[in-house]
């Protein structure tokens, strides 16, 4: 028996992952020796009974005599040993009590510490009352429990320890600990899966353990609680929990002073003869862990790598171990130019060379080759790890949500320096994006599958994207499909960082381009929250915060954490921003206010930056001066030069659409119309909408489709405040008319102008200066949207050549002055 050790999301004993399979265990009435634990013999007699239940470990409440550990030892039990103090008062308030605490811990742990390899962990403390919480304040009790655990890794450094919470205190900052437990009680199975995903992804990186649940059967009867836990066991491991234990393993129980006798959660009465449940848990704890699936499609998982050299061989050697009966590998090599084939050909997986398209078209090439037997093509990239257990928990979690698509967390190497630390923890890296507790707005290609007839129903990864954002444009195109993005939170994989600051700008540019190509997909839904693998704000939880549901009267069952930040919090760190405080700043040169407005914005922007970068949670071993530097430089850099790439690729037209193809004379207010003439193909309106605007996007125009609610059917985005809305009209003679016309948004224009104004002088202009700022701020933005503007008739005119080509139907001709 070895010591455990916390890694990831998981407990490994060695190299292998350890479930915890346990019971809590008393207190009981003391016995004879004054210790409250059974006798000696009765105590044996019940670690031969856990044994045959299948249990590996003893939660106990109060710390066991020496006896009962040696006893513990010889059957194979492992301890998690709670630590008693008084959490149910009002400890901060006292500084003697926080002393006793202190010295409870510290004693407790130096007499037990010789019985290293049967702890599993120490338990530092048990449901602190969420109404003391509330009284002392969050940061006030885990400042508390973290100096505890402190005091106690001082003592033995290689012990776990971990603290017991509940629903009604989710909200408590845990992130010091070894690895989170909840105590969670809840009955109907829907409740219980979509809580502990819940729970799985607040848990972040750290394992999680279920420390309690349980049945009372004198209520509910011995068939409901064998029931019960029968599928919440199940259930907790097959979402990934690294523990489950059952609340208790007998009836007899005494606590309060008192022996309880009208509650009976035991696996076994008080003569130790077993109820239903001892069965149906030992069935559980008996079989491989996770529980092997029902059904398990054959599954295709796809690498697409493209100069992965130095990454793909850990990658396809982490595959290789995958805990999962039927799948295939298949690596797309795009066009590498090093020796990523003959890697992957090596490793003995099917390996595909193609020419350099970029990610969509390589991960539309693995689905293309994936077998006719493959149901699920998950994907992950050439510089990421799986966990042994990664398919499984993705296809198990669609199979059971008849989901779409699944995907899961990814998570950094563990730093070995103060720039890697940085690197892990810079803003804007890839991950999934939560829409609920288990569900998600996006999927995040590192780490996913998709069913594969979700894919042929989509029309799979868009190529126009080829460095980044597929999987965002894929997930919201399921999403508009009325498909289940569902969240797998025992997905891991471990993904690459980037190693050097430049490579980290490089990769920040690629993503602000993706969503400036999204923008041109989606004009109307892009903000804050729907960029590339958006998440909270980087730094609006400094500035707004995060509020605590408390419940009326503080007495909410679950209460959790929801954040108040805006992603204007982070406007001083985007492009704009810097650009216009350099602006003013070179103003200053002829009017000294401009300067100082320059000089702040730039201060201020420098200020987020290092706010964000002292606020963001670091490992402990690396959170001296040089790693908080490094981020400061990282979160100052990011978001600037992802800001830039968006905004360039978001209001630039490619080359190819300067006039097109189209000669023809070119109006503002204009048609096209496509004739049905006899033997054509009928294709219907909806069609020819979305070949056209499939063929304006990829000529860089921005194009929105309608949700039902608008007049139009397309809406070009030409400027902020100009827009083009294009309808399609059916002609009696079966003929469909595409109709625009230029639309000017004056509210916006005269919003902009009066905050122009204002800042002018604001600045100390007088009014004629401010006024003669605005006029010309405006020429200069009006002709740079009329030059667009003018584009945009001979764009759509190319286009809808185009589509009527590839559709099969023709042009209809117009007389002259028609209209």
């Amino acid at each position: 028996m070895a010591r455990l050790a916390a890694h990831g999301k998981y407990l490994l004993d060695g190299a292998q992952k350890f479930y915890l399979r346990g019971v809590s265990y008393g207190p009981f009435a003391a016995n004879s020796r004054g210790e409250r634990y059974p006798e000696p013999e009765r105590a044996a007699a019940d670690f031969a009974l856990m044994n045959r239940l299948g249990a590996n470990l003893i939660r106990l409440y109060v710390p066991p005599p020496p006896w009962m550990v040696e006893e513990a030892q010889k059957a194979g039990l492992r301890m998690m040993l709670g630590i008693p103090w008084p959490f149910h008062m009002a400890f901060l308030d006292s500084p003697d009590m926080m002393r006793e605490i202190r010295d409870t811990i510290r004693k407790t742990v130096l007499d037990t510490r010789e019985f290293g390899e049967t702890i599993a962990a120490y338990s530092i403390g048990n449901e602190i009352r969420s109404d003391i919480v509330r009284w002392h304040g969050p940061r006030a009790v885990s400042r508390f429990l973290a100096e505890l655990r402190d005091l106690g890794k001082q003592i033995d450094p290689g012990a776990l320890f971990t603290y017991s919470n509940y629903p009604s205190a989710e909200y408590l900052d845990l992130s010091f600990l070894d690895f989170i437990s909840f105590n969670v009680y809840l009955h109907r199975e829907e409740d219980f899966r979509r809580y502990l995903t819940h729970l799985m992804g607040q848990a972040g990186e750290l394992p999680l353990v279920l420390s309690e649940t349980g049945m009372d059967t004198v209520r509910e009867g011995e068939d409901h609680q064998a029931e019960l836990l029968s599928w919440q066991c199940r259930a907790a491991f097959e979402l990934g929990l690294s523990g489950f234990i059952v609340f208790a393993f007998t009836d007899e129980w005494h606590t309060g002073g008192a022996e309880i006798t009208d509650w009976a959660f035991g696996l076994t009465r008080r003569d130790r003869s077993p109820k239903l449940a001892f069965d149906a848990v030992a069935k559980v704890f008996g079989d491989n862990l996770p529980p092997p699936l029902a059904a398990a499609p054959k599954a295709t998982v796809v690498v697409a790598a493209y100069n992965a050299a130095s990454t793909l061989g850990e990658c396809l050697s982490s595959i290789r171990e995958l805990n999962y009966p039927d799948y295939e590998t298949i690596v797309i090599d795009d066009g590498s130019t090093d020796s990523t084939s003959e890697i992957a050909s090596r490793a003995g997986v099917r390996a595909i060379r193609i020419e350099h398209n970029g990610l969509a078209a390589a991960r539309n090439a693995g689905v293309g080759a994936a077998s006719n037997e493959s149901e699920i093509v998950a994907f992950i990239d050439a510089d990421a790890r799986a966990d042994r257990d990664w398919l499984y928990h993705l296809v198990e979690t669609i199979e059971r949500r008849d989901a779409a698509a699944a995907a899961g967390p990814n998570f950094a190497p563990a730093p070995s320096s103060a720039r890697a630390t940085a690197m892990a923890a810079a803003p804007g890296l890839p991950r999934e994006v939560r829409a609920g507790d288990d569900r998600l707005a996006q999927l995040c290609g590192c780490n996913m599958a998709i069913t594969k007839a979700a894919l042929l129903k989509v029309g799979g990864f868009d190529p126009m994207f080829t460095t980044a954002g597929d999987d965002v444009d894929l997930s919201w195109r399921l999403a508009a499909s009325a498909e289940t993005l569902a969240y797998a939170p025992g997905a891991v994989v471990i993904h690459e960082r980037r190693a050097t600051l430049s490579a980290y700008l490089r990769q920040q540019r690629g993503y602000g381009a993706a969503e400036g190509l999204l923008l041109r997909k989606y004009p109307l839904r892009i903000a804050g929250q729907d960029g590339i693998y958006a998440g909270p704000s980087w730094i609006g939880s400094i500035f707004g915060g995060a509020r605590v549901y408390y419940g009326a009267f503080g007495r909410g069952l679950f209460q959790t954490v929801y954040s108040a930040g805006s992603s204007h919090a982070d406007l001083p760190l985007t492009i704009q921003w810097v650009g216009l405080s350099l602006i003013f700043l070179v103003l200053g040169e002829f009017n000294r206010l401009l300067g100082v407005l320059g000089a702040g914005g730039i201060a201020l922007s420098m200020l987020a930056a290092a706010a964000a970068a002292a606020s963001a949670p670091l490992p402990r071993a690396h959170r001296g001066p040089a790693a908080r530097i490094y981020l400061w430089i990282v979160n100052l850099l990011g978001p600037a030069v992802r800001s830039l790439a968006r905004e360039r690729v978001k209001w630039r037209f490619e080359p190819a659409t300067a006039g097109g193809d189209y000669n023809g004379p070119v109006k503002l207010n204009d048609q096209v119309e496509f004739a049905m003439s006899d033997g054509a193909v009928r294709i219907d309106s909806a069609t020819i909408l979305a070949a056209i605007r499939e063929a304006l996007v990829r000529r860089g125009v921005a194009v929105a489709e309608t949700d039902g609610f608008q007049s139009y059917d397309l809406e070009i985005v030409v400027a902020p405040m100009i827009r083009v809305p294009i309808n399609a009209l059916l002609q009696s003679d079966g003929s469909i008319a595409l109709l625009w016309r230029l639309r000017s948004a004056p509210r916006r224009a005269l919003i902009a102008a009066a905050i122009t104004l204002l800042v002018l002088l604001a600045a100390g202009s007088s009014v004629r200066e401010g006024i003669g700022g605005v006029i010309c701020a405006a020429i200069a933005v009006g002709l740079l949207a009329i030059d667009r503007a003018r584009r945009i008739p001979a764009i759509i005119k190319v286009c809808a050549a185009e589509v009527a080509g590839s559709l099969g139907i023709s042009m209809a001709k117009r007389s002259e002055g028609e209209t």
